[in-house]
């Protein structure tokens, strides 16, 4: 749990502790939650299984913008180097859970699959999507020749984009989540009980540890298991 607990300064400065309601709904923890805390695009998630398993992945991460109008996406993501907004334009298709891209400067052909199938907006665009090769959309180490950039991209129905790479690190360990106490236990270390608090529409979370809150907000349609109807909380 290493990765977690290192951004755990970096929250003091920035977040105060907030109330804490008892969550009962032990399904409103289910799916992948991504860190809102990043330093030099390095980004944190975690995914939360329905047979009681974690996994902490560290990964690179970008967040953005974007704007779709028929079958075109434009994206705006800052560019760090320049100072400013990066501007692409894309001509899309989208076929039920592929999607298909060109950009219009030129370059390769840019598929995405949709990472959880089946769900609710099979015909949209807004979730989260996997593309074995996105170049330019965030930092990574390609390992192969000729050089590919795999990239999970996530939409939101508030125009917000969130590229991030395949994990960097991997520490899978067990979970245990009842009345907003979590209980988490990784390889080699002691558990830690944390509190946690769910928005109302669980699209948020906060995980408090040793005094400050790490916000976490749910990656949309990451996994099936988290495709469970809002519960409101007692």
């Amino acid at each position: 749990m290493s990765a977690f607990l290192v951004i755990l300064p970096m929250a003091l400065s920035t977040y105060t502790p907030a109330h804490s309601p008892s969550d009962k709904n032990k399904h409103g923890i289910l799916g992948k939650w991504d860190s809102k805390i990043r330093s030099n695009d390095a980004g944190l998630t975690l995914e939360f299984s329905s047979g009681g398993t974690v996994k902490e992945n560290s990964d690179f991460e970008k967040a953005g913008r974007y704007a779709l109008k028929d079958n075109r996406l434009t994206t705006y993501v800052p560019d760090a180097k320049e100072g400013r907004e990066k501007q692409r334009e894309f001509d899309l298709s989208l076929d039920g859970d592929n999607i298909t891209m060109k950009e219009s400067t030129g370059g390769p052909e840019i598929h995405m699959e949709r990472v959880c199938k089946g769900g609710s907006v099979t015909n949209e665009i807004l979730g989260e999507w996997f593309s074995p090769n996105y170049p330019g959309a965030v930092r990574a180490f390609p390992a192969e020749q000729p050089l590919r950039f795999p990239a999970f991209v996530e939409f939101t129905k508030d125009k917000k984009m969130f590229f991030r790479s395949t994990p960097v690190k991997t520490v899978q360990g067990q979970y245990e989540f009842s009345d907003g106490v979590l209980v988490l236990t990784f390889p080699n270390e002691p558990a830690e009980k944390t509190k946690v608090s769910i928005s109302p529409d669980q699209t948020d979370i906060r995980i408090t540890t040793k005094g400050p809150e790490i916000p976490f907000r749910r990656v949309t349609g990451s996994d099936c298991d988290a495709q469970v109807k809002p519960v409101n909380n007692p």
